[in-house]
């Protein structure tokens, strides 16, 4: 296997480094763990999406897309029939909202060929260059995930079931001895009283030890039926650190897969394997990288540059992964209570 130097970038060697990040990010051993990001509310939101936005998504442009939704806000009860040759009624309203992709971060890092050398047969180039991708790809996962639960949050409405818990238009309180197999059939009812019945529960920093106890009994009276009631929600996503750490406080939230979209863009991805670039007399090679965790492609750029330390020259390789993107919301229609995020919380 070769080591790049100044000049010739080995596309195939990239792509190498690349099955290297993927054997990282295997759950199998201490080492590994380190790798291995916590980003259940972001893949929960990607798995359920419902809107598309290819247009935001096109890397060659930075386009902004006008979104409109008619919407009829009539609430009057019919009236009684009447004589008469005139008519007349209200007209149907629009809603509209821009999107566009806000959100751009980045991060970066360095080997150095002198410092590499000098650690021996300890490791080589490749596995190296491998770790540190796979800690920035956590890195970028784990903030898009921080993202996607603010904007959770910041969309949360008033839940119209009013009972049997107490009602307030930032979340629902519950107490702490009613999080258990039953609940599932509360959130259940919930979505229906709040007419979306295709909601998705995320758990964040709840009922973690319950649901295990509720899968290793499935096999009994009482664990079947504790399973069924699991299973009415469909796939239930469990988040043990990013909403918590956020927020600072463990919360629930049942979320229509119309109310928000992760979406990102890469504008590296034309380049297919890499295109070469000459940056302040720098050679660079601009790709893609895909995150085996989230799925998102991220913009890399790589770099060999020449550097003078302590009058001995040195090549320094460095690699900046960067991306653009938002989390999207949905718009709030003629009940201003009903913006498809729920919120509960064990209080």
């Amino acid at each position: 296997m070769s080591q790049p130097t100044a000049g010739n970038f080995d596309c195939a060697r990239l792509q190498e480094i690349k099955v290297r990040v993927d054997s990282l990010v295997t759950p199998n051993d201490v080492k590994n763990a380190e790798y291995i990001p916590d980003i259940a509310p972001l893949q929960m939101v990607k798995e359920i999406q419902t809107a598309q936005f290819p247009d935001l998504e096109d890397p060659t442009k930075d386009n902004t897309v006008k979104a409109v939704w008619m919407d009829d806000c009539d609430s009057a009860e019919p009236d009684d029939c009447a004589e008469g040759c005139e008519i007349d009624g209200n007209e149907i309203g629009t809603v509209c909202k821009d999107y566009e992709l806000t959100d751009c971060f980045e991060t970066s890092f360095s080997v150095s060929e002198r410092k590499f050398r000098a650690m021996g047969n300890t490791v080589s180039f490749d596995e190296q260059v491998a770790i540190s991708l796979a800690k920035k790809i956590k890195l970028m996962d784990e903030e898009w995930a921080r993202r996607t639960v603010s904007a959770m949050d910041s969309m949360v409405g008033e839940n119209l079931n009013t009972a049997p818990y107490t009602v307030s238009s930032t979340h629902t309180s519950i107490p702490p001895t009613a999080w258990n197999a039953d609940l599932f059939s509360y959130f259940a009812v919930t979505k229906a009283r709040n007419k979306m019945p295709n909601m998705r529960l995320v758990l964040g920093g709840l009922m973690e030890q319950q649901l295990l106890k509720i899968e290793q009994e499935a096999g009994t009276e009482m664990g079947a039926a504790n399973a069924r009631k699991v299973a009415s929600l469909g796939k239930v996503y469990t988040d043990m650190f990013v909403t918590e750490e956020l927020l600072g406080h463990k919360a629930a939230y049942l979320i229509a897969p119309s109310a928000l979209a992760v979406v990102t863009k890469a504008y590296n991805t034309p380049y297919g394997a890499g295109r070469e670039e000459i940056a302040s007399g720098n050679k660079q090679i601009h790709y893609t990288i895909t995150s085996p965790n989230s799925g998102i492609r991220y913009d890399v750029i790589y770099q060999v540059k020449c550097v003078s330390t302590s009058g001995a020259q040195d090549w320094v390789h460095t690699w900046m992964l960067r991306t653009k993107g938002a989390v999207l919301t949905s718009p709030v229609f003629c009940n201003a209570d009903r913006t498809g995020v729920l919120k509960f919380r064990c209080v």
